[in-house]
């Protein structure tokens, strides 16, 4: 008789955290919320495991509208993991959305969650890794104002795969997520918002077979 053989399978969550600066860029959280994975992070991976280093995230998308009222919510659409940049890409249609596309300002953090850090001892090593960018310019991609006298809210992220940054096109998005009326953000008038993104690769039972 056979033996039972345990399937292991990977696990990925991802976690955003969402943060006001202050003049000397000191961060305050502002909220932080789980994200969706979108079918292209599969492509990704199996890009960069097949040694296509350019495929790394190197980007995330800042959506963000501009309302008549600070205080006006922002409805949030529906969206199915199979969705890419296409939707980004149709947001020029748009009268008051917009989305920048800003670089992380720095190499990933690597540390180990719970429950594995003896599996990883050298310094910057582990299964999570933490994304940061933060908003800059005045403008969004499709040319609307991104501004705090705009009162350009910002209400949903993305977390991006940049193989060449002169070619939009070519993006391919790795997680996205949208935040509540209650944590939607207008642009500070004199600072920025910041994010971090974690993401932890785990792996589970799937059972025997």
């Amino acid at each position: 008789m056979d033996a039972e053989l345990t399937l292991v399978g990977p696990r990925v969550i991802g976690r955003v955290s969402l943060w006001q600066l202050d003049e000397h860029g000191q961060p305050t959280l502002i909220t932080h919320r789980r994200n969706q994975l979108q079918i292209g992070w599969s492509h990704i991976v199996t890009k960069l495991l097949s040694g296509l280093s350019a495929y790394r995230i190197g980007a995330m998308y800042v959506e963000y509208e501009n309302v008549a009222d600070p205080l006006d919510p922002v409805a949030t659409p529906s969206y199915a993991d199979t969705e890419g940049t296409e939707y980004y890409e149709d947001l020029v249609l748009s009268a008051d959305r917009d989305f920048l596309r800003v670089p992380l300002n720095q190499m990933p953090l690597l540390a180990p969650s719970s429950g594995y850090v003896d599996y990883f001892t050298d310094d910057n090593t582990g299964n999570v890794a933490t994304f940061y960018a933060q908003t800059q310019g005045v403008v969004g991609v499709h040319g609307k104002p991104f501004t705090n006298a705009a009162n350009s809210k910002i209400f949903g992220l993305a977390l991006v795969a940049v193989p060449e940054w002169g070619d939009r096109t070519k993006d391919i998005v790795f997680a996205r997520m949208y935040f509540s009326s209650g944590e939607q953000t207008v642009k500070p008038a004199a600072t920025q918002l910041a994010v971090s993104w974690d993401v932890k690769f785990t792996v589970e039972s799937l059972g025997d077979v």
